[in-house]
């Protein structure tokens, strides 16, 4: 895979740092320039009704669109907290399968604006729409997606995680 080096550290982060990825089964299952992929099996993740859990396909799009920028920020040494600031969420299909949250990597001039930001202002703003897609007989299908600002609220350059 490339990226192995960021890719461990990523998965430490979701899965250490973020108790709540362990808990779900997180697991990345691509890490490239186009984007990122993240797994989670259905049964830590099922509902009473035997779908996945609306918060747990909630959270996978959350950190699949967190990753990006977290890395980003990494990538160009800026120590900054990184928060969703505004989301909104739409279920479109039943999941009874294991599932995938896929984001794309916004355009690159999104990411020089959004660290841009971090680094004049202290705060940078990122846009975007992490999907759950599912496999299917036809082709793959979206069964969610997510709408989502994320803000980078910049910090003391001794504080950036290692």
């Amino acid at each position: 895979m490339p990226h192995s080096d960021e890719c461990r550290w990523l998965t430490d982060t979701l899965t250490r740092q973020i108790p709540l990825g362990a808990a779900m089964g997180l697991a990345i299952a691509r890490l490239d320039e186009a984007g990122i992929e993240l797994t989670a099996p259905l049964a830590p993740n099922v509902n009473d009704k035997g779908t996945a859990f609306g918060g747990a396909m909630m959270s996978l799009m959350t950190l699949a669109g967190w990753s990006l920028p977290r890395l980003a920020l990494r990538r160009a040494g800026l120590a900054a907290e990184l928060v969703i600031g505004r989301c909104e969420v739409r279920f479109l299909a039943p999941v009874t399968q294991d599932f995938r949250a896929v984001c794309d990597w916004p355009a690159e001039d999104a990411v020089a604006e959004f660290l841009d930001g971090v680094r004049a202002r202290g705060k940078g703003r990122l846009a975007l729409a992490p999907e759950i897609v599912l496999a299917g007989p036809d082709g793959d299908a979206v069964a969610a997606r997510l709408e989502a600002r994320y803000a980078g609220l910049a910090m003391n350059p001794g504080d950036l995680p290692s």
